[in-house]
């Protein structure tokens, strides 16, 4: 059986109160007790803000792609005039995209939405044969009609309009008997259709230890200064407030001037409860308002009150009541609706509409410690008897009871086919009455677009190569980008189609880069342009290139793919800019930009760092940084591969190329690879080798780089050294091609670095079986592991004697040799990428499992 669940309940205003609680807690236990059935979760897409944190929520209960997201024009919000045609067309729209999903069930946790907000509750609007479940909270407005609905007939008619759709469902949850009961007698409602499934409250309330220390601190918090007495809860009429103030006001003095009493939560009526206190005879400090409380805070309070009231006149359950009972507070309550279901003992109860009646049951509890604490030990008992669990399970077979059953309603829409041409239909009728604008029209299609995607064979990996598209820099990080692309598109994962994508500062979305692949991959046929993309659920957006500015400019429309279920990584190269902010020009804010990045990519599903020591720093920077999600971010690492030959190598030899070889292979030469820029050690490693020539040492230093950043001075000692051509080589921006035959002519790669995010040339060294000096960090130990030689001198001298030991080793063949240093193609690097960015998914861990179980 496949559940549809509509989340609205926890997606409106409705989240701060008792319905978006019941929502959430009661949709995991469904989640949690769903056995063999299928459940998907949808939610509106005019809630952005909502979306990411249920999301998290169902995290470790339900897979993401089970979580769906609909979308409609906006605003819809009913208290708003003008917004008739785009509320009418979002009902179509949502019961268009429920019908898509083909459920057995739709369940509505919250119908009665979408006056004060965009929220689109309705049934049988546009797909008259879904199988609908409406939760019934209470009618407290149709049976209160001159309280809630004669002074605001928009109002009124929105409500009596959810009336007519709630009528409609073929099956009604009730949270109470007394709901129950009410559904029967005022909708008519047969007892069979309408069940009850009561409810539960949250785990964090719950009796706690709270230190003296502690308590103080709270109480001083919400100017808390005696014993006190708590209500929670709304400040409609029904919740009675003004006769609990009469009624507290009529306490014998001694009584009065002992307990406060405390208002916790939102009241929006707080002027007008301080006047009828203070016509009451009350001091202002003796009523306490709070304003927003936390949960936590709530909980401790609750823990804290002397007692607790709850005077309602009318409740569907009266969820307030229970929560203290389960933090073991003494709870009196009204007589009426639900709440004596809730209680479960009448002596605990009073008349509502007696304010006398309360009072005396107040001077009760205030009076008699016995009494306060039975009701508090026996309610404790009465609140361990409602559970989420239980009502899931009563929801879960009544769904059952209802699939097994002949529908009252027609199915007419019999093939998803029919879907959208119906859709069209419908919204062209609506529009003959109120001509909507052109860009609502637009809005529309495209959330038809959205909700309803065309159906494809595989997957997207969106491979992001911003920087590649725009620029070609030639860095280390480009020769990665276009190398991992390469094998991503030549091995895809099964499932998945990879499409390399860019996008610019000046507009918003990502584009196909179909051009360039065409170029880069030598494919002379005719190609699409580029075009925006089309992401749907299930896909995975991959931050290959680094591109700071781009990335951050395109940050709402990432978060845009992410809450609609792409799953969005980002490949981390290093964070030096942060870790050694001196090394790079001040003027550039380099610092400061790279850490804006930071803080923009780990707002999303995943990092995937080039090595462990990059993971390592990124995971202390996040937890020094407070960076925290409401997904715990992934950050995990693999290695770049180094068979050049498999990442669109650059070809070309210059003229001199052959003489310079000749130099490097006739005597011992040290080489350095690598953008000339500060952290490379250039300066440090030119040091020592003039004190080695001054030694008379007859050996080259080879540098392979392009000139960089903070390096001027360090540009100037090459260009006119006198060992220039001689002992000393600077070959800049030569090819890959010219950079394979270096290596093949020198001696020993020395990696001076202060700090890196890989070091491929040391695995570039080991492939040519070159030696490998490196400076002590841990990114080289990592990659070279025992098959370098490590020196953390910091001065020439040091270095140079480091390179003596060296020397006197090589000359006995006892230095660490690179010849069985591991290292990784491209093609497997790329699959290592993808393990990464595929670890969570069963079908590919079990394909990793089988081809590992083969290869032993």
């Amino acid at each position: 059986m496949r559940i549809v669940i509509d989340m609205q309940g926890a997606q409106t205003e409705s989240c701060f109160r008792g319905i978006g609680r019941y929502t959430m807690s009661l949709t995991k236990a469904i989640v949690r007790n769903r056995g063999e059935h299928e459940i998907i979760l949808v939610l509106n897409g005019l809630f952005p803000d909502t979306i990411e944190p249920i999301r998290a929520a169902f995290d470790d209960l339900l897979p993401q792609k089970n979580i769906l997201v609909w979308h409609a024009p906006g605003p819809v919000r009913e208290c708003e005039a003008g917004n008739e045609w785009r509320r009418e067309v979002a009902e179509c729209l949502r019961e268009a995209f429920l019908s898509k999903l083909q459920p057995d069930v739709v369940w509505i946790s919250s119908l009665f939405e979408g006056y004060i907000d965009d929220a689109v509750t309705s049934i049988g609007v546009f797909a008259s044969q879904l199988p609908t479940v409406a939760t019934l909270y209470d009618l407290i407005p149709l049976l209160s009609p001159k309280t809630y609905l004669d002074n605001d007939s928009t109002y009124a008619t929105h409500y009596q309009q959810k009336v007519e759709y709630l009528k409609r469902a073929n099956l009604w949850l009730a949270i109470s008997e007394s709901s129950a009961v009410e559904g029967q007698s005022v909708l008519n409602i047969s007892s069979n259709a309408i069940v009850n499934i009561s409810t539960a409250c949250d785990s964090i309330f719950q009796p706690l230890d709270i230190s003296e220390d502690e308590k103080s601190q709270l109480l001083r918090q919400f100017g808390i200064t005696k014993p006190f007495i708590l209500y929670t809860g709304g400040a409609d009429p029904r919740k009675n407030l003004n006769r609990l103030i009469r009624a507290y006001s009529a306490l014998p003095n001694p009584l009065r001037n002992k307990y406060q009493l405390v208002f916790a939560g939102k009241i929006h009526i707080v002027a007008e409860l301080l006047r009828i206190g203070k016509k009451s005879g009350l001091a202002p400090e003796q009523l306490v308002f709070t304003g927003y409380v936390s949960d936590e805070a709530l909980v401790r309070l609750t823990n804290l009150c002397e007692v607790f009231i709850f005077p309602s006149l009318h409740e569907g359950f009266g969820m307030p009541a229970l929560e203290a009972m389960a933090c073991g507070a003494a709870v009196i309550s009204s007589n009426t609706s639900s709440l004596p279901e809730v209680i479960g003992r009448d002596d605990a109860l009073f008349d509502p509409n007696d304010e006398s009646s309360i009072t005396q049951k107040l001077r009760q509890v205030l009076e008699n410690n016995d009494f306060r604490d039975k009701l508090a030990k026996d309610g404790l008992e009465q609140a361990r008897t409602f559970s989420w669990d239980e009502s899931a399970r009563r929801a879960i077979s009544s769904f059952e009871r209802m699939v097994g059953e002949p529908l009252k309603q027609g199915i007419d829409v019999a093939v998803q086919s029919e879907i959208i041409p119906r859709l069209l239909e419908e919204i062209a009728r609506l529009s003959i009455s109120n001509m909507p604008s052109d860009q609502d029209c637009l809005k529309v299609a495209s959330s038809i677009a959205k909700n309803h995607p065309a159906p494809r064979r595989h997957r997207k990996l969106f491979v992001d190569i911003s920087e590649l598209v725009q620029r070609d820099a030639r860095t280390g990080i480009q020769r990665v980008t276009r190398a991992i692309l390469c094998e991503l598109h030549v091995n895809p994962a099964i499932g998945f189609e990879v499409e390399a994508v860019y996008a610019t500062i000046d507009q918003p979305g990502y584009r196909t880069a179909s051009h360039f692949i065409n170029n880069l991959l030598g494919q002379n046929a005719d190609c699409p342009s580029d075009s925006p993309i089309n992401a749907q659920p299930g896909d995975i957006f991959l931050g290959l290139d680094l591109q700071h500015h781009t990335t951050r400019v395109q940050e709402q429309y990432l978060l845009q793919l992410k809450a609609i279920g792409v799953r969005v990584w980002f490949v981390v190269y290093d964070l030096l800019p942060i870790l050694f902010p001196e090394y790079w020009p001040k003027e550039h804010a380099v610092h400061a930009v790279h850490e804006e990045w930071l803080r923009v990519i780990t707002r999303f599903d995943g990092v995937a760092c080039i090595s462990r020591a990059v993971a390592d720093e990124l995971s202390r920077w996040a937890k020094e940084n407070g960076i925290e999600c409401p997904r715990p971010l992934k950050i995990d690492w693999f290695h770049l591969g180094a068979d050049v030959g498999n990442s669109a190598p650059s070809k070309g030899l210059p003229p001199d190329a052959g003489t310079v070889l000749e130099q490097l292979s006739g005597r011992c030469s040290f080489l350095m690879v690598g953008t000339l820029e500060p952290r490379k050690g250039h300066a440090h490693v030119l040091d020592t080798f003039e004190r080695l020539w001054a030694d008379g040492e007859e050996i080259n230093l080879v540098i392979v780089g392009k000139e960089g950043w903070l390096v001027e001075s360090l540009i100037d000692r090459l260009r006119s050294h006198a060992e220039l051509n001689k002992h000393l080589f600077w070959l800049e921006g030569i090819s890959d091609e010219y950079l394979e035959k270096v290596y093949a002519s020198s001696t020993c790669l020395i990696a001076a670095s202060y700090g890196e995010g890989f070091g491929l040339p040391l695995i570039e060294a080991a492939q040519h079986k070159l030696p490998i000096i490196a400076r002590d960090i841990p990114v080289f130990r990592e990659v070279a592991g025992k098959n370098a030689y490590y020196f953390s001198a910091d001065e020439p001298d040091s270095l140079a004697k480091a390179m003596k030991e060296w020397l006197e080793l090589y000359g006995k063949q006892s230095h660490p040799k690179s010849d069985d240093m591991p290292w990784l193609t491209w093609e497997e690097s790329a699959r290592q990428l993808l393990d990464v960015l595929l670890k969570d998914e069963v079908s590919w861990s079990k394909k990793n499992a089988q081809e590992e179980a083969l290869s032993v």
